[in-house]
Order: C-alpha cells, then sequence, then structure tokens
C-alpha cells in the first residue's frame, strides 16, 4: 500500500450538507476498496487564487489515505465525470505521518463544528428572507390601508418653491430664483494686423 493525499476544491455553491456526503462517499470508496483513511481535513470556504468557472470561492477539503495504486486511479476517474468539484488533485505522500487520536478527534469535531454553522447560517437566511418577504408586503398593504380607512382622498404634490417662483415672474425679467444668464465668454484674437 502507498500512501496518498487527495486534494479537493468543491464549488462554494454546494451546500455544506451535500459537501460533506460527497467528500463521505470519497472516504467509503477508499474503505471499500481496502484502503485507510487517516484524515479528513477540512478548510472550509476560501477565496480562489483566480476565477474557475466564474467562482472566486471554493470548498477545500484534504484527505490523507493509505491504498492501493488502483484506488488512486479509480478515484480520479470518478473526480473527472464529477462537475462538483472545481480542481482535485492525488499526491504521493509517503512522509506524512499519521495523525494521532487527538489529531483525529480535534478534525472530527471541527468538522462537526463546520456543519453546524451551515446549519445555523442556512436557517438565519431562511428567516431573514422571509422576514423580507412578510415586511416588503406587509409596509406596501398598510400605507394604502390607512388611506382608505380614514376615507381620505391621496395627498397632493406640493411644487417645490424654486419651480413655483419661476413660473410666477414675467419672461422679460428674471426672478430671484432664476439666476441671471452668464455671458458667453470671449475668444482671444491678436490685435496686432500684419503688413
Amino acid at each position: 500500500m502507498r500512501r496518498y493525499e487527495l486534494a479537493l476544491v468543491a464549488s462554494a455553491e454546494i451546500p455544506e450538507p451535500e459537501h460533506d456526503k460527497l467528500v463521505t462517499a470519497y472516504e467509503e470508496l477508499i474503505a471499500e476498496r481496502g484502503g485507510i483513511v487517516h484524515k479528513v481535513d477540512r478548510w472550509g470556504r476560501r477565496k480562489l487564487a483566480y476565477p474557475i468557472r466564474k467562482l472566486t470561492e471554493g470548498n477545500y477539503t484534504f484527505i490523507l489515505f493509505d491504498a492501493e495504486p488502483d484506488v488512486e486511479r479509480e478515484l480520479l476517474r470518478r473526480l473527472r465525470l464529477s462537475d462538483k468539484f472545481l480542481r482535485f488533485m492525488v499526491v504521493r505522500a509517503d512522509d506524512e505521518r499519521i495523525p494521532t487520536d487527538e489529531e483525529k478527534e480535534a478534525l472530527a469535531q471541527a468538522r462537526a463544528e463546520i456543519l453546524r454553522k451551515a446549519e445555523e447560517r442556512a436557517q438565519r437566511e431562511a428567516e431573514e428572507a422571509l422576514r423580507a418577504e412578510r415586511g416588503e408586503s406587509a409596509g406596501e398593504d398598510e400605507s394604502s390601508g390607512e388611506a382608505e380607512a380614514a376615507g381620505e382622498a391621496p395627498e397632493a404634490v406640493v411644487e417645490d418653491a424654486p419651480a413655483a417662483a419661476e413660473t410666477a415672474g414675467s419672461d422679460d425679467e428674471p426672478s430671484a430664483a432664476e439666476p441671471a444668464p452668464e455671458p458667453a465668454p470671449v475668444e482671444a484674437t491678436d490685435e496686432e494686423e500684419t503688413p
């Protein structure tokens, strides 16, 4: 068996739970083919160095595993068929050490925390969207409903004072609200004539 590290950059548009299922599927593929997954390191959303498919963020995951070369080939085959990942790479990692149990536990806790935060963010966004929807429709109904309930006609539009002053004055004399026209600029000419 050889030690490999799989680097995955998934689209940031994929929700966290779905991304977690994709990563788990690749972990299970490694395990069912006789490999051993040592570490799954979730970096989460990060800014990409350059846009890929018009996206500027990606969801980074690294998997350290031991497996036979045919497992690595199958992983690459499936990753090429998937459109969920922007970039991926499998490298030999013979010098990588296997994480300790404490490090594995810390990684599992970090993974659970990322999923919890993603769920909270999704709930918060859903609540904000619901509030915004209620706020827009409630604001429009209240303003028109109050005027109708009071039996009042809609308010008349009041003209601006400068506009009213312009219409009040005569056309010959400039009014106080209307500035006097500026004189046209004079072009400089040479006074001397050449013989």
